[in-house]
C-alpha cells in the first residue's frame, strides 16, 4: 500500500514520511503499556524514598520527565536491574508493543518493499528521549554484521508525541543511503558517524506529528537533534525484512510478522517471541568468540 511515488521517493531520497498514519486508538495501547511501566516504577521509587511525588496528574510526555529529574538511571538503556524502567534496555517486548509490531498500517507498506514474507528484525526500540538526549549520527547498518548488508532492512519510526526541532526531531542526510556503510567509531554516546563524513549542512530535520510513519533503509545516515524542552519525546522504530535473508545479528532472532504463504507460522504473541530470543540467545551464549559488532570497541 504504498504509491509509485512514495516507492520512488524512498529509492531516491532514502526516505519516506507518512504524516498521522496512526490515529489516537492505534497508539493507545502501547502508551498505555508504557505508562503503567512509569506507573510501577514511580510507585517502587516512591516507597523507596527516591521519589518526592508519583506526579499520576502530569501527561504522558511530561511525567517521566519529571521522574528522570530525580532519577536519571530509570531510563539508562543499558540497565536490566529493578531501577530500569524496561527490563530489557530498550528492547522491551510487552504485549500490546509486540501487536502493534504486526499492526496492517506497517505491514501493507512494508510488504510492496520487501515481499509478502515479512520478518520483524531483532533490532527495534523504544526512546523516550529525555531532555538534554539525542541520537547520535550513524547508519543502522553500522550496527549490523556484513551479512546483513545485501538485505533490504526497513526502518519505521513512529512518534508517540508530536516531534519538532525543540524536543529533538530526527534528522537525515538525503541521498546518501546510496554510498553504502560509512566509518563510524564508538564513543560515549553510541556509535558515530564522523563529523567531517556528514557535515552539518546535509542533515535535514524531519519533524513530524504523532502517528506518523517515517521509512528508511538501513544505509541512511540519521540521528537526531538534541531534546531542549522539559518533555519526554516518545517514540519507535521498528525494523522489517524479507523472512530467510541475513538479519546482521545471527545471535538474536526477529519474529514472522506476517507470511502470505503459511500464515500459522506468524509469532503469535510476546511470550512466544520472547522464549525464542531467550532460547536463541543461550545458544549464542556458547559461541562467545563469534563477533557481534562490526566495528570492535575499542
Amino acid at each position: 500500500m504504498l504509491s509509485d511515488l512514495q516507492i520512488a521517493t524512498l529509492e531516491g531520497e532514502g526516505y519516506l514520511i507518512i504524516d498521522n498514519l496512526f490515529s489516537a486508538d492505534d497508539l493507545w495501547p502501547v502508551q498505555e503499556e508504557f505508562n503503567l511501566l512509569v506507573e510501577h516504577q514511580a510507585q517502587a521509587l516512591y516507597q523507596a524514598g527516591r521519589l518526592s511525588d508519583l506526579y499520576q496528574d502530569l501527561p504522558f510526555e511530561r511525567r517521566l520527565a519529571e521522574i528522570t529529574a530525580q532519577v536519571p538511571e530509570i531510563v539508562d538503556v543499558t540497565a536490566t536491574d529493578a531501577l530500569a524502567l524496561f527490563s530489557e534496555g530498550r528492547f522491551h517486548k510487552g504485549e500490546s508493543l509486540f501487536q502493534f509490531m504486526k499492526h496492517p498500517k506497517i505491514l501493507d507498506r512494508v510488504e510492496p518493499l520487501v515481499g509478502s514474507e515479512i520478518l520483524c528484525h531483532p533490532s527495534y526500540n523504544v526512546h523516550p528521549r529525555q531532555p538534554g538526549g539525542y541520537t547520535s549520527p550513524h547508519q543502522d547498518a553500522g550496527y549490523y554484521l556484513p551479512d546483513g548488508d545485501q538485505t533490504l532492512i526497513v526502518a519505521c519510526l513512529i512518534p508517540l508525541v508530536d516531534t519538532t526541532l525543540d524536543n529533538g526531531c530526527l534528522w537525515v542526510a538525503p541521498g546518501r543511503h546510496r554510498e553504502g556503510v560509512l566509518r563510524h567509531v564508538w564513543a560515549e554516546d553510541g556509535l558515530n558517524l564522523l563529523v567531517e563524513d556528514i557535515p552539518m549542512s546535509e542533515r535535514i530535520p524531519v519533524p513530524t506529528p504523532a502517528g506518523s510513519l517515517v521509512m528508511f533503509g538501513s544505509m541512511l545516515p540519521h540521528g537526531s537533534l538534541v531534546n531542549k524542552t522539559e518533555t519526554i519525546r516518545w517514540s519507535m522504530d521498528l525494523r522489517y525484512q524479507a523472512i530467510g535473508a541475513a538479519t546482521g545479528r545471527w545471535y538474536v532472532p526477529g519474529f514472522v510478522a506476517r507470511s502470505r504463504s503459511n500464515p500459522a507460522s506468524e509469532t503469535a504473541n510476546s511470550q512466544s517471541w520472547t522464549e525464542a530470543v531467550s532460547e536463541v540467545k543461550r545458544q549464542a551464549d556458547k559461541f562467545p568468540e563469534w563477533p557481534r559488532n562490526r566495528w570492535p570497541r575499542t
